[in-house]
């Protein structure tokens, strides 16, 4: 099973500094390469990548039409690629936490994951204990609402 990993979950987890704990290899879709320009997100995605934990995707000229036409947009994004994966690979799971995207992607067959997800599956998997889990969890909701009071600046 291979994971896709859309740009807000490496964020999230970046500015916790727990990249580490994505579980399974990862693939990223070229767009949200190209989208991803800022610290500590852009060290995590070569973090990623150097360890072997991810791979950039370049989804199908093909499939990526046709994401285009479900999203009903008029040119490719990031977003779009992550449903042109999901059309192209078989067995994969989308990690994101943006609610119109992880609709599309299930309704489209592929299972979703989100940050909590993640941090969730490391405590299952003794990754992180419980109590370290909580923490983190913490630690995500107050970097959510500074990112959020600096976006409505």
């Amino acid at each position: 099973m291979q994971i896709g990993l859309p740009l807000q979950v490496i964020i999230a987890l970046s500015t916790v500094k727990q990249v580490e704990l994505f579980r399974w290899r990862g693939l990223i879709p070229e767009k949200l390469v190209e989208e991803l320009s800022k610290e500590p997100a852009r060290n995590a995605l070569a973090y990623l990548l150097r360890e072997g934990k991810a791979e950039v995707m370049k989804p199908l000229e093909e499939m990526r039409k046709r994401a285009i036409s479900i999203l009903g947009d008029k040119e490719e994004t990031g977003d779009s690629d992550v449903i042109a994966t999901v059309l192209e690979v078989k067995d994969v799971v989308i990690a994101t936490d943006d609610r119109r995207l992880r609709n599309i992607c299930k309704i489209l067959g592929a299972k979703v994951t989100g940050t909590i997800g993640i941090i969730v599956g490391a405590v299952r998997h003794c990754s992180l204990t419980e109590e370290e889990g909580k923490e983190l969890l913490k630690k995500l909701s107050l970097s959510w609402r500074e990112r959020k009071a600096e976006q409505e600046k």
